[in-house]
């Protein structure tokens, strides 16, 4: 009787042992599964975020008038409340190029968003608001981020999209 209930102990410590690894082997699978899935939803929030700032700029004619004359000739800009709206539109759009950078950096998102973020700084870059914005704003980003855009500011890269040649007024 001693015997058959060590055996039985016995058995039941390695059937506890295989459902533990088996649960533990579940458990990672759902670990991975929970990552991918936050992860998704970061992107996706992200990106909401920037889409929101293109919506709802483009949407109001007077943002999109004021930012666009900030961007082509900030000297047109003759009140401080247009300055200041001007100024805290880009630093809006910025501080979400910033939220993307980091997450791309970090596997969070797709390098893909990086350089579509690459692609929008160069297309601004050489305008007068965009460089005025820069060099009074510059210091309120995280120090990583600055490096990384003033390497783009400081690249030969450029791209015309025509964009900032015609807008009603102008």
């Amino acid at each position: 009787m001693k015997n058959s209930l060590k055996k039985i102990a016995l058995i039941t410590e390695i059937i506890g042992g295989i459902a533990l690894f088996i649960s533990l082997i579940f458990v990672g699978v759902q670990f991975k599964e929970n990552t991918i899935a936050t992860k998704s939803a970061t992107a996706n929030a992200a990106n909401a975020i920037t889409v929101s700032w293109y919506t709802e700029t483009g949407n109001s004619e007077q943002s999109s008038q004021l930012l666009w004359d900030y961007i082509k000739d900030p000297k047109s800009i003759t009140t401080s409340a247009e300055k200041f709206q001007a100024t805290i539109l880009m630093h809006g759009l910025i501080l979400s190029f910033q939220n993307n950078y980091y997450l791309a950096n970090e596997g969070t998102l797709d390098q893909n968003v990086q350089e579509s973020l690459t692609a929008s700084i160069n297309a601004i870059k050489n305008q007068p608001g965009w460089q005025e914005y820069w060099q009074n704003r510059e210091s309120h980003f995280f120090v990583e981020f600055r490096d990384y855009m003033n390497s783009i500011l400081t690249s030969d890269s450029e791209v015309d999209e025509g964009i900032y040649d015609t807008l009603k007024g102008n």
